[in-house]
């Protein structure tokens, strides 16, 4: 069984997503013409926070949003509307990560290992079973409703998977842990497979044949860069002792965006920026000088990985421009990245 790593979630107060499910949402109720004001107020969510890519919500609000969304519109099929309308290469870095893998097997295995580099609302886990592969989605929060996105999420592995490989194959079979409704049906015509409810997990049961098939946008230099930079939001994904491991772990994430701004942390926090620095200055920190640290270490890091290039490096750390990242690295180092990259080894004293 390989297993997403991760503690324990469920008396997190800073547990979070990107908000995709609920973002995606929101465009599709504004091409319907419908009002989501008060669906987003009864939230807990603003407009401007799904508008603006690098911010995030909490996994609760975006459930009831999602919920609150559906009944509003009077949809109890919201979450698979979404989802077929919706641009999959939203998702984000787990979308990418599978286009560059060679087949459906590697982009299950690198979508499962790095989805919480992205949102901490799930843990996924890939379990080869005689002639099929499983991926099941454990939820951090099982205990709220959340319908809606499991039937959105559902779709979207789907489609994503279909998209990547040019196939229209489906999976053997699916599973939610919500009971069954007079549209289940329709929810098995959509997924084009078998579904069972009330099942303690939500799962898609892939054949043999299907997690052999080749992605056509198969990519293994860009893999390489993008798992490097994976395995470090892993790494920095640790149970936060202060708020300054909480800031550093929300940075890692946000850099390569170029959205590293206190006001945009402090929104997926949940916090005024002025709560923000107050907490810091309460632990003798700055945001400055947390960023700062944090691209220090993280450059020494990737500098020591020659795969990636350093105009590359410049954009892990959300430098707009190299001369930047090179204007800081000599700051740091008194040497620029280049002559770092290239300085003999010092040999190990015996």
């Amino acid at each position: 069984m390989r297993t997403v790593p991760g503690g324990s979630d469920r008396d997190n107060p800073f547990l979070w997503t990107p908000g995709i499910a609920a973002r995606e949402t929101l465009r599709y109720l504004d091409r319907k013409g419908v009002d989501a004001e008060q669906v987003l107020s009864r939230a807990g969510i603003s407009r401007d926070q799904l508008s603006q890519r690098g911010t995030g919500v909490t996994v609760a609000s975006q459930y009831q949003f999602l919920e609150l969304a559906a009944a509003h519109a009077q949809d109890s099929l919201l979450g698979l509307h979404v989802a077929t309308e919706m641009d999959v290469r939203n998702a984000g870095v787990p979308y990418y990560l599978a286009a560059s893998s060679a087949t459906i097997l590697e982009a299950l295995e690198h979508s499962a290992r790095y989805s919480r580099t992205v949102s901490e609302a799930v843990v996924f886990e890939l379990t080869p079973r005689n002639d099929e592969t499983v991926l099941t989605a454990r939820p951090a929060r099982p205990y709220e409703p959340r319908r809606q996105y499991c039937e959105f999420m559902a779709l979207l592995v789907i489609r994503v998977l279909r998209m990547l490989t040019n196939r229209n194959f489906s999976p053997s079979r699916a599973t939610f842990t919500h009971s069954e409704s007079r549209n289940s049906k329709e929810i098995e015509r959509v997924l084009g497979c078998a579904v069972e409810f009330a099942h303690s997990v939500e799962s898609w049961v892939f054949p043999q044949a299907v997690v052999e098939l080749a992605i056509v946008s198969s990519d293994s230099q860009l893999l390489e860069i993008l798992t490097a930079h994976a395995d470090h939001l892993l790494a920095g994904r640790r149970t936060a002792t202060g708020m300054r491991d909480v800031v550093e772990r929300e940075l890692v994430g946000l850099l390569p965006r170029g959205s590293a701004r206190p006001v945009v942390v402090a929104r997926q926090l949940g916090m005024s920026g002025r709560s923000l620095t107050r907490r810091l200055a309460e632990e003798g920190t700055t945001f400055s000088d947390i960023l700062d640290s944090l691209r220090k270490r993280l450059a020494l890091s990737y500098l020591g990985d020659p795969r990636i290039s350093l105009q590359q490096i410049a954009w892990l750390l959300g430098y707009s421009e190299i001369g930047a990242f090179y204007h800081a690295f000599k700051r740091w180092t008194g040497s620029s990245p280049g002559q770092f990259r290239d300085r003999p080894l010092t040999p190990r004293s015996e």
